[in-house]
């Protein structure tokens, strides 16, 4: 089983960042690799179990399964239903922890998952790990235009 962490600081108090990502079925606001988002069979956002079904850019489809939501600990889990990725298992987890005194947050993203194919170079892993780390920094550029808006 693979494994994907990434861990990082966001300009951001923690209870801001949680409003924005709370709302599963909105990552398309933030997210530049998902063009369209909705939460399938008009399932309610934020709900455990709901769906929500993503387009990407190239127009690839992806579904993924809300498994928990942690509103005290400000964390929740997720899995592929489906997905265009050569992965099975795919779970990821997003966590935040605020730093006391400022408005600054600890953002814990992790991901495991099997490879269908051997990737003895952990291409895979790094495709993984590019979109999480291009989803937090996109994620720094919305909050930071949302707050001056």
């Amino acid at each position: 089983m693979a494994t994907v962490e990434y861990r990082a600081l966001i300009n951001g108090g923690a209870d801001r960042v949680w409003d924005v990502l709370k709302h599963f079925g909105q990552i398309s606001q933030w997210h530049p690799a998902i063009a369209e988002s909705i939460i399938e069979n008009g399932q309610p956002d934020g709900l455990v179990g709901c769906i929500r079904r993503l387009t990407l850019q190239d127009g690839a489809v992806l579904r993924e399964k809300l498994l928990s939501v942690d509103e005290p600990d400000l964390q929740f889990s997720y899995r592929f239903v489906e997905s265009p990725l050569p992965v099975d298992n795919y779970v990821a987890t997003v966590r935040l922890i605020p730093l006391t005194g400022g408005d600054i947050t600890v953002v814990l993203w992790s991901a495991t998952f099997d490879t269908r194919e051997p990737d003895p170079q952990g291409e895979l892993t790094a495709a993984i790990e590019s979109l999480i780390v291009g989803g937090h920094q996109s994620l720094q550029v919305y909050l930071n235009k949302t707050a001056s808006a």
